[in-house]
């Protein structure tokens, strides 16, 4: 072989290593959760997150697998809505501002929904929990909810 070819092959390469390198085009699961800086893929119960600080090129990227609890919620929340719903307007939550996240739920004729934590379609309230809680859980909080600490994702269980 060559040496261009050599280096060649090594340029090539050398960008996919390391965490930064991920690009969503290679992030296994679907954008399900996004807001300003963060966005949230899933496929099945594993969770990659990726953040984007102002100011700074590559992204963070976190990945983990949904607890139990988390998976609960989420599962029975999506499971219980109907896909030709616009879960984007909700009578009952008023004296709301314009929400700055958005879930996405594929299959649905009207996603994405604008849904954060605070102001989000009372259906989807929990789906909103879980995706707040993930971002959360990977940046060390752990906010109480129902009279205990909500752990989103698992401690002991790292990605490949």
């Amino acid at each position: 072989m060559s040496k261009p070819f050599i280096s060649l092959a090594i340029l090539m390469l050398a960008p996919a290593c390391g965490p930064q390198a991920a690009e969503e085009d290679d992030v296994p699961g679907e954008l399900v959760y996004e807001q300003p800086s963060d966005r949230v893929y899933r496929l099945g119960r594993r969770i990659d997150v990726s953040t984007e600080y102002p100011g700074v090129e590559d992204k963070d990227w976190k990945c983990g697998f949904l607890t139990d609890r988390a998976y609960d919620d989420l599962e029975s929340t999506l499971a219980d809505l109907d896909p030709s719903v616009d879960y984007g307007y909700d009578p009952d939550v008023l004296d709301c501002e314009r929400s700055d996240a958005l879930v996405y739920i594929e299959g649905f004729e009207h996603s994405p929904f604008e849904c954060s934590y605070e102001c989000c379609h009372t259906d989807l309230y929990w789906a909103a929990v879980v995706y707040s809680m993930i971002i959360n859980n990977f940046f060390g909080g752990y906010p109480i909810i129902d009279g205990e600490p909500y752990v989103a994702i698992e401690p002991d269980q790292p990605c490949p």
